[in-house]
């Protein structure tokens, strides 16, 4: 298994993801919920124990578990008004016998950010799903140390690409599918310890997004492609950056394998040359 990142690491990228990441038991109850999938479930759904399968309408959970079965880009409903459906990664796990489903939930938007530096591309539902999520909420208590089991097995689990890219822009942490989708599973070290910018297909794209993550702006439902040797991976990413005092300390970057491959991909200020 590839390195963990600390346990603060964890916590904070747990706490402060963009796309939900639930854990649940064998019979689909809640365990564990971040603040993005309380948004997108509401806090009922997320609370321990409550039925956080079914409210995502996903029946067969049950023979999923039993099967082991991984899931990428399942269709899901949520119970929110503003973002009433998108996708599920699931995978399943054992800790301390037990098995557990681990969730990451993405919401659909109708406009990804960024998308330039005009006014109007600061609006847009992916603009208004991170502000959900960033805002405060009294009621959310986050993830403390207890959890940090569930957050190692979910990291070893749950099948959708995490890396932690750090203030150089070197890729710090990445997890097994994150290994995995840029084809360094063989040979995870060709990846890890070096810069981000040479998995990207369109070197335009990162070169923005490393000006991005110094500023803390979130990247978020953005359609891009990945290179797995010299093959193109139509990839959608989710990623904020853990900044303190203006120092950016990591990413936090969640990456799905696109359920839509053939859409076009998204762009960048950099690419719009008419502005």
């Amino acid at each position: 298994m590839p390195q963990h990142p600390s346990d603060d690491q964890l916590l904070d990228l747990f706490n402060q993801a963009s796309p939900g990441m639930l854990v649940t038991d064998a019979d689909g109850r809640a365990v564990l919920a971040n603040k993005a999938a309380r948004e997108l479930l509401g806090a009922d759904a997320t609370a321990p124990g409550k039925a956080a399968a079914e409210a995502l309408g996903v029946t067969d959970y049950t023979a999923l578990a039993d099967a082991g079965v991984t899931v990428e880009n399942r269709k899901v409903s949520f119970p929110d008004t503003e973002f009433p459906s998108g996708y599920a990664n699931i995978g399943f796990g054992e800790l301390d016998g037990r098995t557990y489903g681990f969730w990451a939930l993405r919401p659909t938007t109708t406009h990804p950010t960024p998308s330039g530096t005009r006014p109007e591309d600061l609006t847009g539902s992916a603009t208004s799903w991170i502000r959900r999520v960033e805002r405060n909420d009294p009621a959310y208590e986050p993830a403390t140390a207890d959890a940090l089991p569930f957050l190692h097995a979910y990291y070893d689990s749950c099948p959708v690409a995490i890396h932690l890219i750090e203030a150089d822009g070197t890729v710090g942490h990445a997890n097994w599918k994150d290994i995995a989708i840029v084809g360094a599973t063989e040979d995870p070290d060709r990846y890890v310890g070096h810069h981000i910018r040479n998995i990207y297909a369109d070197k335009e794209i990162v070169e923005d997004f490393l000006g991005r993550w110094d500023e803390d702006s979130p990247i978020i439902d953005f359609r891009a492609d990945f290179l797995n040797k010299d093959e193109r991976v139509p990839v959608v990413i989710f990623s904020t950056a853990h900044v303190v005092d203006s120092t950016l300390h990591n990413t936090r970057c969640f990456v799905f394998a696109d359920s839509e491959p053939s859409r076009p991909r998204d762009r960048v200020a950099a690419l719009d040359l008419d502005f």
